[in-house]
């Protein structure tokens, strides 16, 4: 590897990546946002653009159509029985969904055919009684609307108006431990950065009756509602994994935001939790692609399925541990651009997350040639460049564009290249290269202050990756 040379004449695409704008915000002061007010005021025109373009589908109170229904969509029922086999044994899917579909939680007793070639187990059904948060009605909307607005956008793990509607119409409620998950990635992230001064009028939740839409200025956020609601959390989690987790999607909903905003689980226990999330995932074919169901059904499977391998892929970057995914045995369809306007910024990062699997698969494994991976890093950097280089231009970071997506993917594509260079560390040339890509890190977290509460663990293991100086 001694000849290996991964720099050169800075080319447009390292320009780019060389981006450093604006000052370092100060953690401690008052300028939690990124943006200035002149962005901010062209962030809120643009969001009106967005409601008047998304009319009738984005959930406000005052568009609520009487004619909308959600009963019949993934996150209402919770449970999808699809079929990929004609297999009746108790290791076929069909089987598996049915014992789930028929409340069966123990692992003991006979089988009761139900038709069809379908069977269920005998087992009395045991109710999980999950405990409640009880939180003022008012704070409870803002929260849900926070999460919407804020959080919701890159990790877009729910769908927003069936949730909605089930909140409104109350038949049945939606699971206690995904509200209690929603209520709490938005409290522990208001807790961290603070409110804003006034909520934005056009973006309420239609959760609550109009009486309690939340007012101008956002409710105070009391000191001990984020360890609450955790604990809570966490005692739901273990009510529904006894004995088994069933691989319900408000269940995996409720893993998958606790990993994402819990930032004081250790890295055991997250670990725990994202493996099973994967094996929930697979037990309802999230990881394959199923289209004779809605596309809305199809849109959440996809969005659930790419969240879980975000989560998986950097984290085993962050502890070099090898991804329990294998991409060879999927074929859910990534999300494209072109159908996620919403969602640019989960599409790039998906993207993104690919290249990174590949480059922890072939670069960083035991079983890697010597000899191949210096031709295998040239081509993952060429790779990494040119993803960054076709993002939209509201996801690249410049003097003019204070998005705080863009600020995130910009250290993340850096992350990346950190790993790229790792095994050539001790080499002069490159080890400038990753001192540059450490400097564009800390000074894209510098300028995002305490917003990056808002991307949860993905801003942490940005910052372990950081710190890592050798493979």
């Amino acid at each position: 590897m001694a000849n290996f040379r991964l720099t050169g004449s800075l080319s447009r695409v390292e320009e780019l990546l060389n981006t450093r704008v604006g000052p370092l915000l100060d953690d401690d002061g008052d300028e939690g946002s990124v943006m200035s007010d002149e962005a901010s005021e062209a962030e809120e025109e643009s969001d009106e653009d967005v409601d008047e373009q998304y009319a009738g589908s984005i959930p406000n109170f005052t568009r609520w159509g009487a004619g909308l229904s959600f009963k019949d969509t993934l996150q209402y029922r919770d449970l999808q029985p699809i079929e990929m086999d004609s297999v009746s044994s108790p290791y076929s899917y069909a089987f598996r969904i049915d014992a789930f579909a028929g409340k069966v939680s123990t692992a003991k007793g006979g089988f009761q055919s139900l038709g069809s070639g379908k069977f269920m187990r005998r087992d009395d059904s045991v109710q999980v009684r999950l405990e409640k948060p009880h939180i003022d009605p008012q704070l409870a909307n803002y929260l849900i609307e926070y999460y919407f607005r804020e959080l919701w956008p890159l990790f877009p793990i729910i769908d927003r108006d069936a949730l909605y509607s089930q909140i409104r119409d109350g038949s049945p409620m939606p699971s206690p431990s995904l509200m209690t998950a929603i209520y709490f990635a938005a409290a522990t992230t208001l807790a961290s950065i603070g409110p804003p001064m006034e909520i934005h009028p056009n973006t309420s939740s239609p959760s609550l009756s109009p009486r309690s839409l939340p007012p101008r200025r956002p409710p105070n956020i009391p000191n001990s509602l984020v360890e609450n609601l955790r604990t809570l959390l966490t005692n739901n989690l273990t009510h529904l994994s006894k004995p088994i987790l069933e691989p319900r999607i408000t269940t995996l909903q409720t893993i998958l935001l606790l990993c994402l905003y819990d930032r004081s689980l250790s890295g055991d226990y997250r670990s725990s939790l994202i493996s099973d999330a994967i094996r929930i995932s697979q037990n309802i074919l999230l990881h394959r692609s199923v289209t004779n169901i809605p596309a809305r059904d199809q849109s959440l499977r996809k969005h659930l399925w790419w969240t879980i391998f975000v989560l998986e892929v950097w984290t085993s970057a962050r502890d070099r541990t090898p991804c329990t995914i294998d991409l060879a045995e999927v074929d859910a369809p990534p999300p494209i651009e072109s159908e996620e306007m919403r969602h640019l910024a989960f599409t790039a990062l998906v993207t993104l997350t690919r290249i990174l699997f590949e480059i922890l698969r072939q670069i960083h494994t035991p079983l890697a040639q010597n000899d191949e991976v210096p031709t295998q890093a040239t081509r993952f950097r060429d790779w990494t460049m040119d993803w960054y280089c076709n993002l939209p231009s509201d996801l690249l970071v410049s003097e003019m564009n204070g998005n705080e997506m863009a600020e995130l993917l910009l250290a993340c594509c850096h992350s990346v290249l950190l790993l790229i260079y790792a095994p050539f560390y001790e080499e002069e040339m490159v080890s400038g290269e990753m001192e540059r890509s450490r400097g564009i890190i800390t000074d894209t977290l510098g300028r995002l202050g305490k917003a990056t509460v808002k991307f949860g663990v993905i801003s942490s293991l940005l910052g372990d990756l950081k710190r890592r100086r050798s493979v």
